[in-house]
């Protein structure tokens, strides 16, 4: 079973399913900033340590290549998608923590809300 965690920034008088919508479907949507590559790597070494990155996937530290916990990173234009399978809350917690002071706000799909 697998858990999305979706990020994006600005947008935040938008209908949220619409946005998040629009944005999976890599269509672009009016007031969501752009978001940058760079920064998201690099918050991944430094807000993530010990955390392996392929270029797909992210591992919390102990995990083996191929198992869990895990999660599929999608980097779009306008939104950052995390798949996550195996996880603990404490993992989520430290993606959702190292998106946050980038300005990236979590979206929750699976429940419709979007968090602060």
């Amino acid at each position: 079973m697998s858990y999305n965690l979706a990020f994006w920034a600005g947008g935040d008088d938008l209908d949220l399913s619409h946005a998040y919508a629009r944005l999976n479907d890599e269509q672009h949507v009016s007031g969501v900033d752009a978001v940058d590559r760079d920064c998201i790597l690099q918050a991944f070494v430094e807000d993530l340590p010990g955390w392996a990155w392929d270029g797909q996937f992210l591992r919390p530290p102990g995990t083996a290549a191929e198992g869990t916990p895990m999660f599929d990173v999608y980097i779009g234009e306008q939104l950052i998608e995390f798949i996550g399978y195996g996880f603990q809350s404490e993992h989520a917690n430290a993606v959702i923590d190292a998106m946050r002071p980038l300005g990236y706000r979590l979206f929750d799909p699976q429940v419709g809300e979007r968090f602060a």
